[in-house]
């Protein structure tokens, strides 16, 4: 376990990597996916499935899945990105703002 000094250095430097601005463009490759850029809807969306993490986050695993995989005489393979005519097909049948309307829910808490 972490002492009690090394956690308050680590909080620091969290600070400062806030403060700094670093790493607060979204670095998902997938540009054309309708929550690019709003992490928080994005990690909203992906702990709601549960099927897969954010492919900005997919670093921080990848080696360690692999390491696992190798020790159990397995391996590890990327999952195919979404097609970008998918994201295209996507914003001409259900554009943003009207999928809630097309299936007659609330949004925002106003009527559709």
């Amino acid at each position: 376990m972490m002492e009690k000094d090394e956690y308050v250095r680590l909080i620091k430097e969290i600070r400062l990597v806030l403060a700094s601005g670093k790493e607060a463009r979204c670095s998902c490759p997938k540009t054309k996916c309708e929550w690019h850029g709003d992490c928080y809807s994005c990690v909203r969306i992906h702990r709601h499935f549960g099927e897969h993490v954010p492919d900005c986050l997919k670093f921080v695993l990848r080696g360690k899945v692999r390491e696992i995989a190798r020790a159990a005489g397995m391996t590890a393979e990327e999952k195919p990105a979404t097609p970008d005519e998918y994201w295209d097909h996507v914003r001409r049948v259900a554009p943003p703002g009207k999928r809630c309307q097309e299936r007659g829910e609330e949004r925002d808490g106003r009527e559709p």
